[in-house]
């Protein structure tokens, strides 16, 4: 089994709802075969766009166009896309078995097909999945990972150059999240096609696209690889909603001439990498990643050090997850630390000062908040 791929290409795409404008001036080209993932915050415009695109809201402005023909105004069932809800228990038919549910794909397009095509079709699609022994059970014989495979199977069957996802793991417990996600990034590898998936869950994002999509309050700020977005993000929205970090508040003192700029924050000076064009005297963010904290004597020779005092340690499993408060002008000031795996330190465990700190190069300092400009130090300290 295997399909075609087709681009697609959004220009200039609005929509409201009565008085509250959820797109504005919405630009996106993915690019025939793409995994691409949209993410944002609730209320960000990304399930605006994704329905938009399947033609179940109509846009009040802007084209869309894919495979280079504009389907802005084409009806739902003659736009040819896979649309795989997150309420897939509820597009599967109770009185039907998986074999006849996933053979209802196949009634949605126009295709004259034999029947011993659409058999071999069904087959091929739940072996895909690895489900054919569901073939004569009805959907409430069914785990919620088999569920989600059987609406799966049914879009598969289509055969659809584009493929659309409504955030579809987001009810499924976290095991079988995890092997859904290797099992769409194994279909999109195996299948083909073009791939636009929506969700608010930042992993999922880095480990399936091949391009990621940050949006807020309906504008995208940041577009580009996962490990692009995750390493440079444009701005401090996306470094701060993407991943974890620690904010500090600063005022820069001296831009720098070689991409590294000092700035004065609520514990003390600071220099990190410029995140953008900053000017002497500028209001802004500084963000460092938990995971480039370093603690004890591994903070001995980094470019900010700081002393600290252990308030909570958490074990995950995969971590070890550390708060610690470092004394400022305005109070104490939390910072998170996370280490791999199982870490008993002795810095945890003191209530003395500890060595905390991290080079230059791991921190970043903004003094562009969001696209928009709009975005506040308040907005982003919610995250």
């Amino acid at each position: 089994m295997s399909g075609d791929a087709a681009g697609i290409r959004i220009e200039g795409l609005e929509k409201s709802f009565g008085s509250e404008q959820v797109l504005q001036e919405f630009d996106l080209t993915v690019e025939p075969g793409e995994f691409c993932v949209l993410i944002g915050p609730s209320g960000s415009g990304k399930s605006t766009v994704l329905k938009c695109i399947a033609g179940l809201f109509e846009p009040d402005g802007g084209r869309i166009l894919v495979d280079g023909d504009d389907v802005t105004a084409t009806p739902v069932n003659e736009r040819g896309m896979g649309f795989v809800f997150q309420e897939f228990d509820e597009t599967l038919f109770p009185h039907m078995t998986v074999g006849e549910n996933v053979a209802f794909g196949l009634r949605q397009d126009d295709r004259d097909r034999s029947v011993a095509e659409r058999e071999e079709r069904i087959t091929e699609a739940l072996e895909l999945l690895a489900i054919p022994e569901t073939r004569d059970d009805t959907p409430d014989e069914l785990s919620g990972g088999q569920q989600q495979r059987v609406e799966l199977a049914r879009q598969l069957v289509r055969e659809c150059e584009v493929m659309l996802f409504d955030d579809p793991l987001a009810d499924l417990d976290y095991k079988l999240q995890k092997r859904m996600e290797l099992e769409l990034r194994r279909l999109h590898a195996d299948v083909g096609g073009t791939y636009l998936y929506v969700t608010h869950n930042q992993d999922q994002a880095l480990k399936l696209a091949d391009k990621v999509v940050v949006i807020h309050d309906g504008r995208i700020e940041q577009v580009g690889p996962p490990l692009e977005v995750y390493e440079q993000p444009a701005n401090a929205y996306v470094g701060r909603f993407v991943g974890d970090n620690n904010l500090l508040t600063a005022r820069v003192v001296d831009p720098g001439e070689d991409g590294t700029a000092t700035a004065e924050t609520p514990v003390g000076t600071v220099t990190a990498r410029a995140g953008n064009e900053l000017d002497a005297g500028t209001e802004g963010v500084i963000l460092v990643r938990p995971e480039d904290i370093a603690l004890g004597a591994d903070a001995s020779d980094v470019t900010n050090q700081f002393t600290a005092h252990p308030r909570d340690r958490t074990y995950t499993g995969e971590m070890t997850e550390f708060v610690f408060a470092v004394e400022g002008t305005d109070g104490e000031h939390e910072v998170q630390v996370i280490y791999p795996g199982n870490v008993q330190t002795e810095a945890f465990r003191t209530a003395e000062g500890v060595p905390l700190g991290w080079e230059a190069t791991d921190a970043v300092c903004f003094s562009r908040l969001s696209a928009s400009g709009e975005t506040s130090v308040e907005d982003l300290q919610r995250f």
